[in-house]
């Protein structure tokens, strides 16, 4: 079996942690890869020279960090249909399939004893001047101002009449991504593994707004229309801001692609909440 493990060395301890996964996938007779940037810093692998080549040549991904390196990872591993194992080194994450106090669990990989969790992704397209660009999303799609100000903005679905509403921004998310950004902003908590797409204002300029759950086959079209100067910007994953002109409109719709997660235990979503949301209070 070929096991790709991608860490975040910037998490606390992640290089000790990055350590014992490669022994113990090793030990069990895993053939392990790694970016090429890791050479020389790790011993007894093979070295891809970027993530596309990683996912390719694997069987499955261990991704070594929190909820950000699964979504990273995922932006591979979706498009070559390979599974992800996500071990947790930050402080909720939802994504993960072990935590880093149970490495012992990743012998399920071995034994087949676990099961993989199929989760919806977003295909988010930027329509400008200069043609369209499409990006994948896992979490989240945000379009929001540059500034601290209210902007005008512009929603249909499926081609319907515009509806216009004034806020600091917009997030569209997926189940997977309830618990994320759009939870702050008021949004529900939806099991990941049901396909929607869900709208959630950023503090709208309105009385009654609420977050809005929409059919995961619709096509939701965004446009900006505010006479502020500011620059409004769309964010994918939390990923480097992408400029969005006024003659922009960006569209999303439920992607092709799917995220599969790797889940070692019997653990549910609603398990997963008590213990990183309800618990955490005590």
């Amino acid at each position: 079996m070929k096991i790709a493990v991608i860490p975040n060395l910037d998490k606390r301890d992640a290089d000790t942690y990055t350590r014992e996964i490669l022994a113990v996938l090793q030990e069990n007779g895993a053939e392990t890869l790694m970016h090429e940037k890791h050479r020389g810093q790790y011993e007894h692998v093979t070295f891809c020279k970027n993530h596309a080549a990683l996912a390719e040549s694997c069987d499955l991904i261990v991704a070594v960090g929190g909820d950000g390196t699964i979504i990273h990872t995922a932006k591979h591993a979706s498009v070559a249909g390979k599974p992800i194992l996500g071990v947790n080194l930050g402080r909720l994450g939802f994504l993960a399939g072990v935590e880093k106090d149970e490495l012992h669990k990743l012998k399920a990989l071995f034994t087949g004893d676990y099961r993989v969790r199929r989760l919806m992704m977003l295909s988010v397209t930027v329509h400008s001047v200069k043609g369209d660009t499409t990006y994948r999303a896992l979490n989240d799609a945000v379009v929001s101002g540059a500034q601290s100000r209210i902007y005008d903005f512009g929603f249909s679905v499926d081609g319907s009449k515009l509806y216009k509403f004034r806020a600091d921004g917009l997030i569209l998310a997926t189940p997977a991504g309830s618990t994320a950004y759009s939870l702050s902003a008021g949004g529900p908590v939806v099991d990941p593994e049901s396909e929607c797409v869900i709208f959630t204002p950023i503090c709208p300029h309105a009385l009654f707004n609420r977050s809005t759950l929409f059919c995961a086959d619709k096509t939701i079209t965004v446009s900006t229309d505010s006479d502020y100067s500011g620059e409004v910007y769309l964010t994918i994953d939390g990923g480097a801001p992408i400029r969005i002109h006024k003659t922009d409109t960006v569209s999303v719709s439920r992607s092709t692609d799917y995220t599969e997660l790797i889940q070692t235990d019997e653990r549910n979503f609603y398990d997963i909440v008590d213990s990183k949301f309800m618990q955490s209070r005590n």
